[in-house]
């Protein structure tokens, strides 16, 4: 017959009892006595706890670092800026920035012309300006000043009208 280690002993294999759990019978605890017809108990069994309750712990703080959502917006940022400055430097060559003495190429057709600023010196020049006419689309004041006349008209944005042109051309012979 095996009895239940006493307090302060190990039990039977070699382990303290966890704390907080009530002692078995005969482990130095009185026993409580019990009235002869079911009434309330006279002593208590175990010594009393206090239990306090506390409000739960706060969720951990998300200070550290950025979120997923975040990191998203700033890559999306710097990709826009990215184009924006890309869509600005290669308009930069346009005819619209051409100024007298400037050599054109065409990138378009004779039908659809995609006239872009050019070196004189390149290979690829065949136009020289001759006179750039502000605010106009008829082509037909070049006549007797230049071989011919390049007249466009840009679309504005939110805050400007747009802006319109003609460009008096001589073809670069070589």
């Amino acid at each position: 017959m095996t009895y239940p280690p006493q307090p302060g002993q190990p039990g039977p294999y070699g382990q303290q009892p966890p704390q907080g759990y009530p002692p078995q019978p005969g482990q130095g605890y009185p026993q409580q006595a019990q009235p002869p017809y079911g009434g309330a108990p006279q002593q208590q069994m175990y010594p009393q706890q206090q239990q306090q309750w506390s409000a739960p712990p706060a969720p951990p703080s998300r200070t550290g670092g950025l979120g997923v959502m975040k990191i998203l917006k700033i890559i999306g940022v710097v990709i826009a800026l990215i184009v924006v400055a890309v869509g600005y430097f290669l308009s930069q060559d346009d005819a619209d920035h051409a100024e007298v003495g400037d050599c054109l190429k065409n990138n378009g057709t004779t039908i659809s012309p995609d006239l872009q600023v050019v070196k004189c010196g390149e290979s690829t020049a065949k136009y020289k300006v001759v006179e750039v006419i502000p605010d106009t689309l008829d082509s037909k004041k070049c006549e007797g000043k230049a071989d011919m006349g390049y007249y466009e008209q840009t679309r504005g944005g939110r805050r400007s009208s747009g802006k319109q042109f003609v460009l008096c051309l001589n073809e670069i012979k070589k």
